[in-house]
C-alpha cells in the first residue's frame, strides 16, 4: 500500500495553477508517493500532467463535480486518461438524493450511463461517502442500496466518516476488496465518538489494522484528507504530521 495525500487538504493553497505546483513540490517533500486531485483550480489537462510527472506523483483518483460526471463525461474520461488516472470520483451524493430511497435510486439511475461509458474506456467510477449514506430510510441506508444495485461503482473508503456513523470500516474493507476498493481515505477522529478532524495519529483511529487488511487484499492506495486543516493553521505542517505518524505502517 502506498501512502499519498488528498489535495482537498490543501484547497486554499490550490486556487492557482503556481499554488497547486507548489503543492506538489511541498507534498513530495514531507514523502507522499501519490496523490488525490479534488477541489483545484481550472488547469489544462496536460500541465496537470506535467507536475504529476515532474514530481513523479501518480493520480490515483479524483473528486470530480456531479455535473460534469452526467453532462460532460465524455470530457471528463479524456482528461482522466490524459492525467493517466484510472478512477474518478464523486466526493458526495447531492443534497436533494440523501434523504429517502426513491432518492439515493434516482441518484444511481443519473450515474448509470455515465459510469457505463467510464468502463468502457477502461476506467472506474467510485463513491466517497460520508455519514449521511448510512442513515436508515427504511430497513436499508443508501451506502449498501449503492453496493447491491450497482454492482460495477467503486468505493473511496472514509475511515473518519465510518467512524462517525458506527460503522466498521473493516469490514466493508473486507466485503469490497481491491474488486471495489483501490483508494481509501485516511482521516483521523480527535476524540469518540463524534470529535473533530485532526493529522493522522493525533485522535482516535488505529491505522495500523487498516493498513495491514488492504495489503493482504492488495488495495493499493491510502489518502491523507484532513477537511478542517486550513482551519487549524499551516496545512503542510498538518500533512507532515500525518505523514510522519503514518509511514512507519507503509
Amino acid at each position: 500500500m502506498k501512502l499519498g495525500a488528498q489535495f482537498y487538504t490543501l484547497r486554499e493553497k490550490n486556487k492557482t495553477p503556481e499554488g497547486l505546483y507548489n503543492s506538489f513540490k511541498k507534498v513530495k517533500e514531507i514523502g507522499y508517493q501519490v496523490v488525490q486531485m479534488s477541489a483545484i483550480c481550472q488547469i489544462e489537462a496536460e500541465r496537470l500532467k506535467s507536475f504529476s510527472d515532474e514530481f513523479d506523483l501518480p493520480i490515483t483518483v479524483t473528486h470530480s463535480a456531479f455535473d460534469r460526471i452526467i453532462n460532460d463525461t465524455d470530457a471528463l474520461i479524456k482528461e482522466h486518461i490524459t492525467y493517466g488516472c484510472p478512477v474518478i470520483g464523486i466526493g458526495s451524493m447531492p443534497k436533494e438524493y440523501r434523504d429517502s430511497i426513491e432518492g439515493a435510486r434516482k441518484f444511481m439511475e443519473a450515474i448509470r450511463d455515465p459510469m457505463k461509458k467510464m468502463k468502457d474506456a477502461g476506467l472506474r467510477f467510485a463513491y466517497h461517502n460520508h455519514e449521511f449514506e448510512f442513515v436508515d430510510l427504511g430497513g436499508v441506508c443508501s451506502y449498501d442500496l449503492l453496493m447491491e444495485e450497482l454492482p460495477d461503482l467503486n468505493f473511496i473508503l472514509d475511515t473518519y466518516w465510518f467512524k462517525y456513523a458506527g460503522r466498521s470500516y473493516l469490514d466493508y474493507i473486507k466485503l469490497m476488496g481491491n474488486e471495489r476498493l483501490t483508494n481509501v481515505h485516511f482521516k483521523d477522529m480527535k476524540e469518540e465518538p463524534k470529535g473533530p478532524i485532526c493529522p493522522c495519529g493525533e485522535g482516535t483511529i488505529d491505522f495500523a489494522p487498516v493498513v495491514k487488511l488492504c495489503d493482504e487484499l492488495k488495495i493499493p492506495y491510502a489518502l491523507v484528507e484532513q477537511d478542517n486543516a486550513p482551519a487549524l493553521g499551516d496545512e503542510y505542517e498538518q500533512m507532515a504530521t500525518s505523514f510522519n505518524n503514518l509511514k512507519h505502517l507503509f
